[in-house]
């Protein structure tokens, strides 16, 4: 028995380190965050387009309370109808200026409101302002996420489209679906749910782990040393030594030079994090982008 521990001994320390780190997984994939900003009003859905009904807006923010917790991140949702345009005085309903205004409104209203789960400065969070206007000088309709702290650093501008994406596929037809896919995008890519581990249950790895390990051990129990390739007569031949001897001789000799190009550009810009980063009137460095639709 002795013996039978000391063979499998590698196999043992393997399982219980593999025990040790999937039971830490699974402490830190249901521990939640504790908040640390309290200036921040308690709200967080502001329908002030009033798109949703009294009972969506409560699962919304039922659903945003607990993913707020699990990932130490604000979500906000902002919907409006009315013109940014006027709002910050412009005349010209251009790309360029409706995305200053909708930049502007948001990062405006992350701040004054002080959105921010650790603090209540560039504090970690998200908003997003989805705009219904359509009026005499052209529609407006649109969103803006504005990103800050850890989802500033987080988010890169593909990331960015992408959610604007999946709210865009369901915003005409189900603005509570829309939004629904708003904060589960942030609570998937900002929690550990954007691992390929986390996709699969710690418990569940862990077993699958320890059977495949016991396999391994039940079908190796019977082999107890390797297959010898000698024996005392291998290289005795008529009672005398015999050894095979092989030599490899250098004939000739080829050196071929390659000259490898490498990209002058940054290259993976879009992948990174940061994506849309700029300061806003009270001087805190946010993120975000947005488009029409």
């Amino acid at each position: 028995m002795k013996q039978y521990f000391s063979y499998f001994k590698i196999w043992f320390i393997i399982l219980g380190v593999l025990a040790v780190l999937v039971g830490g997984a699974t402490l830190v994939k249901y521990t939640t965050s504790d908040r640390n900003n309290y200036h921040a009003p308690e709200e967080r859905v502001y329908d002030y387009a009033d798109v949703l009904t009294d009972s969506e807006e409560e699962d919304l923010r039922k659903l945003i309370a607990d993913r707020e917790k699990r990932i130490g991140c604000d979500i906000v949702l902002v919907t409006i109808n009315e013109s940014v345009l006027e709002r910050y005085g412009f005349t010209e309903n251009t790309d360029s200026n409706w995305e200053y205004c909708m930049q502007t409104y948001a990062d405006d209203f992350y701040d004054e409101h002080r959105f921010g789960y650790n603090t209540d400065f560039e504090g970690d969070g998200v908003l997003l302002l989805d705009n219904w206007y359509e009026g005499e000088n052209g529609s407006e309709k649109g969103s803006w996420l504005s990103t800050s702290g850890k989802v500033y650093r987080r988010y890169s501008t593909r990331m960015i489209n992408s959610l604007l994406d999946d709210v865009y596929n369901l915003v005409d037809r189900s603005p509570y679906r829309a939004y629904r896919a708003y904060i589960e995008d942030i609570y998937h890519e900002m929690g550990d749910d954007n691992s390929a581990g986390s996709m699969m249950n710690p418990l569940a790895l862990f077993i699958i782990s320890l059977v495949v390990a016991a396999i391994f051990v039940v079908s190796n129990l019977k082999v107890k040393e390797g297959t010898k390739t000698t024996v005392a007569s291998t290289y005795v031949e008529n009672g005398s030594i015999r050894f095979n001897v092989k030599q490899d001789k250098l004939v000739n000799k080829f050196v071929t030079s390659r000259v490898i190009q490498t990209s002058s550009g940054s290259g993976g810009g879009s992948h990174s994090g940061g994506g849309g980063g700029h300061r806003s009137s009270s001087g805190a460095h946010h993120g975000g982008g947005g488009r029409r639709r």
